[in-house]
């Protein structure tokens, strides 16, 4: 896996550490390029938290309630998985005018030209003046996606396609795979034991499963067991092997799969103390009844988060959340490679081809600390950068300038996010803006002080 900060052999978050940054020349905020409100897609995705007990829900009903919406209202038996702030078609974010928010707006102003409607679509407000609010005349949209997750049931084993292999899935199955982008992500725990399978194990561990899950072993049959327990660490060996073993797994009849999952699922039930492994396998078996994922454990790493840490996946990396509250950014795509655990289109082929069958542990990280109030978690692709900005009760603080436009999300607090005379935005949990590039913004905490999350495009990323 590659690092969100510096190399470490550790899986554990390293120490945080204070660095400095090279800061764009900062342009003068007017009307034009203020802070605005926005307002958020959630998707109501099978896997998602249920009514109140989601984040996101409590953020879509807080936005509702801040705009005076009453379209929207928390349903206790619908799954809530996903808050977009972004762009992307799929869940397309709108700009919110509210004029009683921005001193000095002149609702006669042309070149806002904003006058006819309050909301439009966050793509066609940076549209309207790309140098202004991208920072440069020829980028006409955002590279990233910010997200947050609420996870009830483990979502599907998956994995995103790197760019040249989105171009091609766009342009031959274009209703499947609805753009041409690739989608590296990066998961921070918004809640402690957030889980997920990531990566394929090492060789040494599969094969101890092998020995004490029978049923694994019947299920992919003698032959791929004893390569896996004769393997040496020959990383071109060690991913032909992987990569049959995978295959062979995803294309064993549904009936076997039903078969040894009864038995292991019996034999597991007979005992009364289950390892933290065992476990899972018995939630996955109650969650997708006689799925072959269920299995996935065995030979994919098994990932816990505490609050703030992070974990970068990278293009071609399978892995699937398991559960908890997780703040996600992205490359701006929505495409994913599925091949278990949902009642989704599997496209086996696809991810079996694509995997890079790498066998280590994933790091975790805890960022790095900009200064006493944020926290940067920096990821090896140029397509998304994250910050975690505390400020205390009482206290002001100002978030720096980049060359890059950037969505804010309030997790936590309140506070007034205020630029110079010009706008004074007051923002609670749910709350979320859009900043456009190179303006500055102070933050006035309020008394019980405020938790932020800025993304914005990775521009401390060189090649």
């Amino acid at each position: 896996m590659t690092v969100l900060d510096e190399k470490k052999p550790s899986t554990t978050a390293p120490a945080r550490q204070i660095v400095t940054t090279k800061r764009d020349s900062s342009v003068s905020v007017t009307h034009h390029n203020q802070l605005r409100p926005l307002h958020c897609a959630a998707q109501e995705y099978a896997w998602g938290r249920l009514g109140s007990s989601s984040t996101v829900a409590l953020m879509k009903d807080a936005q509702a309630m801040q705009e005076d919406d009453d379209t929207f209202s928390v349903d206790e038996d619908k799954p809530y998985a996903e808050l977009w702030l972004g762009t992307h078609p799929n869940g397309m974010s709108m700009v919110t005018v509210h004029k009683e928010l921005q001193h000095g707006y002149d609702p006669n102003d042309e070149a806002n030209n904003l006058k006819e409607k309050n909301k439009h679509s966050l793509l066609e407000y940076i549209q309207k003046d790309p140098a202004l609010h991208m920072g440069d005349a020829n980028e006409t949209d955002l590279s990233f996606l910010l997200k947050v997750l609420s996870v009830r049931k483990v979502l599907s084993i998956q994995a995103h396609p790197d760019k040249q292999l989105a171009e091609k899935l766009h342009a031959e199955f274009p209703d499947i795979y609805q753009d041409p982008n690739h989608k590296p992500e990066m998961a921070i725990a918004m809640s402690d034991k957030v889980r997920a399978m990531c990566g394929f194990r090492p060789l040494k561990e599969i094969a101890q499963h092998l020995d004490e899950y029978p049923e694994f072993r019947a299920v992919l049959g003698p032959e791929i067991a004893q390569q896996i327990e004769r393997m040496d660490e020959d990383p071109q060996m060690v991913r032909s092997t992987l990569q049959k073993m995978f295959k062979s797994y995803l294309e064993i009849p549904a009936d076997d799969i039903q078969k040894n999952v009864d038995v292991m699922v019996a034999r597991l039930q007979q005992t009364h103390r289950h390892n933290d492994l065992e476990k899972l396998i018995l939630q996955l078996e109650q969650q997708f009844p006689g799925d072959c994922g269920i299995f996935a454990p065995l030979f994919f790493n098994i990932v816990e988060l505490q609050y703030g840490e992070g974990l970068y996946i990278g293009a071609n990396e399978p892995h699937a959340y398991i559960s908890g509250e997780i703040l996600e950014c992205m490359a701006c795509s929505d495409n994913v490679v599925r091949a278990g655990l949902t009642p989704k289109l599997k496209d086996v082929q696809t991810l079996v081809n694509m995997l890079t069958y790498k066998t280590c542990m994933p790091e975790i990280h805890s960022g790095i600390t900009v200064d006493e109030c944020t926290t940067r978690y920096q990821p090896p692709v140029r397509d998304f950068c994250v910050e975690v900005i505390y400020v205390e009760g009482g206290t002001e603080y100002e978030i720096s300038d980049v060359a890059s436009p950037s969505v804010i999300l309030t997790t936590e607090g309140e506070a007034s996010l205020k630029q110079d005379d010009i706008c004074s935005l007051d923002v609670s949990f749910g709350s979320a803006a859009f900043c456009s590039a190179n303006t500055k913004c102070k933050v006035v905490a309020g008394p019980y002080g405020v938790r932020l999350t800025r993304a914005f495009t990775n521009v401390f990323h060189t090649d």
